[in-house]
């Protein structure tokens, strides 16, 4: 009597399989975007094959010898049915994939000969990363954002650019998967599980050491970075140089636990080229410290009278000879991150005599800012912004000559401006010279009251509502009219 109902509940649980089997996938790699994907050599052995598998009632391709790669994708792809298509890119999905992978994970682990992942950025708190490559023969930039459950990715590589996935990208879904933000089933592709498996586990390893090029947790002025895990109870020592090279370390195996194994580290590190003998060493600054380790060692006493004893063995009067000028010292050259030291601007400000933009921003916000900046300098529009200061000169005159004499005030807003002054002080002035205004809103900020108050009647575009190509579209119109409207 049971039987029925059984049979009745197994079919609902074949039936849910089905469905969470046909999970739809944030992006699809169609037979178009493959062979974008591939070299132009490979799309002529695909037509190559085509021809020498057609029957004698079909149509041979020809002439096509001497096509560039954009003209033999519109040939094979307008030519040939839909069906055939899918069994050409049936035929050749495990090969592509499975070098499409290995490429990525080179990239991502360093065994890549050619470029070198140079920073990483999580834009906006989003799920997804930008990310700038150091290559031979130049540097890419390559982005993969997932926005309302689809994925928007670009990159200005030979592949990427005309829309084909690249080995950059590729890298950017293979950091994502390590992060547990994307899983196997998101892939544009099949995966062989085999395979897949084999890339996990690479994956995985990676995951204990400085994945993906991320900011350390503590880095000198010399390069010399800590990335610490503290669940794993982990540290990875990677230093550059002559004799550059890389250590994992096992904290559970040392007798210090592990803020205590750090504080010493990095005390021993500061203080490395200072000796009883060496009267003209000195002290190694740190510049990044996300682990707080300023605030670790100010209070570990012994460490304090360490690093003042050393200090005081150089008779240089500006080094502290007490505790409180030590902290200001330690704290001097804190950045907030290695996207302050890596990301370059991406032109030179604009020092002319015709009508330009002043930007607005925050520097913990150049990661987003700059790739839209450069796409405004692309369509012509004369921008400055503060890259633009030489060193020479008085930064504060500087800025607020330079707001003054602009024509139009970009501002790039998010929770970041809360916490800069000169970004506020900016906005205020701005307003008070009564210029032209346009704000961005990065992310949906929680302004400070003050802000609040004198932004609101400001016009601006919530880019993180919109896709990129609809903001790109409102951001340009809005510009080309404001400037339109300065008149002669």
């Amino acid at each position: 009597m049971y039987f029925p109902i059984i049979f009745y509940i197994l079919l609902i649980l074949m039936h849910m399989s089905q469905k969470i089997s046909k999970k739809e996938k944030l992006e699809y790699l169609n037979f178009r975007t493959f062979l974008f994907s591939i070299t132009a050599l490979k799309v002529k052995e695909i037509l190559h094959d085509y021809n020498e598998s057609t029957k004698e009632n079909e149509e041979k391709i020809k002439g096509y010898s001497k096509l560039k790669k954009e003209e033999l994708i519109t040939l094979l792809d307008s030519t040939i049915s839909e069906k055939r298509k899918e069994q050409i890119y049936r035929e050749h999905e495990s090969e592509f994939v499975n070098d499409l992978m290995n490429k990525g994970i080179e990239l991502i682990s360093g065994e890549n000969r050619v470029e070198t992942i140079q920073n990483a950025a999580i834009i906006g708190g989003g799920n997804g990363y930008t990310v700038w490559y150091k290559g031979k023969y130049g540097s890419h930039k390559s982005s993969l954002q997932i926005n309302n459950d689809t994925i928007d990715r670009d990159c200005d590589c030979k592949i990427g650019k005309p829309g084909g996935l690249c080995l950059h990208q590729m890298a950017i879904y293979l950091m994502l998967i390590s992060k547990n933000v994307l899983n196997v089933d998101d892939l544009p592709f099949s995966v062989e599980s085999k395979f897949y498996n084999s890339i996990k586990k690479r994956l995985d390893l990676l995951a204990t050491q400085s994945l993906f090029k991320e900011d350390p947790s503590i880095m000198f002025e010399d390069g010399y970075k800590i990335y610490i895990y503290e669940k794993q109870n982990l540290v990875i020592l990677d230093w550059s140089g002559e004799y550059a090279g890389k250590s994992t370390k096992d904290i559970s195996k040392e007798k210090d636990d592990i803020e205590t194994w750090v504080v010493k580290k990095v005390v021993n590190l500061i203080t490395r080229y200072i000796k009883v003998d060496n009267k003209e060493a000195l002290p190694v600054k740190l510049i990044i410290d996300s682990y707080n380790v300023i605030d670790k060692i100010m209070k570990d006493q012994k460490q304090v009278n360490k690093i003042l004893k050393k200090f005081s063995l150089l008779n240089d009067p500006k080094l502290p000879k007490n505790e409180t000028d030590l902290e200001k010292y330690l704290r001097g050259s804190i950045k907030e991150s290695t996207t302050d030291i890596d990301i370059e601007p991406p032109f030179s400000s604009y020092m002319g005599d015709d009508p330009y933009l002043f930007i607005s921003y925050t520097h913990k916000d150049k990661a987003e800012v700059y790739p839209i900046l450069n796409e405004i300098y692309k369509q012509g529009f004369n921008i400055w912004y503060d890259e633009g200061i030489p060193l020479s000169k008085d930064w504060c005159n500087t800025i607020a000559e330079k707001l003054m004499n602009s024509s139009v005030f970009l501002s790039f807003i998010s929770n970041n401006v809360n916490n800069s002054d000169n970004t506020q002080d900016e906005i205020h002035f701005a307003i008070n010279q009564k210029k032209p205004y346009l704000a961005i809103y990065l992310e949906e900020a929680d302004l400070i009251p003050g802000l609040q108050m004198r932004i609101r009647r400001v016009q601006g575009i919530q880019k993180f509502e919109l896709t990129k190509e609809i903001f790109y579209d409102k951001l340009l119109k809005d510009l080309s009219e404001m400037f339109k409207n300065l008149g002669p």
